[in-house]
């Protein structure tokens, strides 16, 4: 487990606001590290902290807490971005005519791709066939479905 996965989860855990040498001592890190994570996950609005001031020494001791809320919306936009992503994928593949070469496992070209090079590998110079790519368009479509599904329901 990475360090800042440890920082969330202990974070997570306590459900209540923890100083960064605490979360230090109970997960093995270094304290300057975890500083480091905290600082990033304040930086994207993950975790808050309240400051207080010891008036004994000068010092300030940090609260951090993790931002539940924003967590889970950062997950949603993330989502999102992969559904959209996902979905002009499949656009993609639905408006295109591919070809490749059996000699070649990774060689993939459009119609237009392939006509230009006389339907022949431009690695091997071996004839190209036609790819069909009904099996991505389908785990594409059932990818897209499931992802709509999983946003709409945590938005209800």
């Amino acid at each position: 487990m990475m360090k800042k996965d440890k920082v969330v989860q202990l974070m997570h855990e306590k459900q209540q606001k923890a100083t960064d040498e605490e979360i230090s001592q109970e997960t093995g890190i270094k304290l300057n590290d975890v500083r480091k994570i905290l600082y990033k996950l304040h930086n994207f609005n993950l975790a808050t902290y309240r400051r207080i001031r010891d008036d004994s020494t000068g010092w300030f001791t940090y609260f951090w807490k993790i931002n539940k809320e924003r967590i889970y919306d950062l997950i949603k936009s993330r989502k999102k971005l992969v559904l959209e992503k996902l979905k002009e994928r499949l656009e993609y593949e639905k408006s295109k005519m591919f070809f490749y070469c059996p000699n070649d496992g990774d060689t993939r070209l459009t119609f237009e791709e392939a006509m230009e090079s006389s339907f022949r590998c431009p690695k091997c110079g071996s004839m190209l066939q036609h790819f069909d790519n009904s099996e991505i368009i389908k785990v594409l479509e059932k990818k897209i479905k499931e992802l709509e599904e999983e946003i709409n329901s945590t938005s209800k």
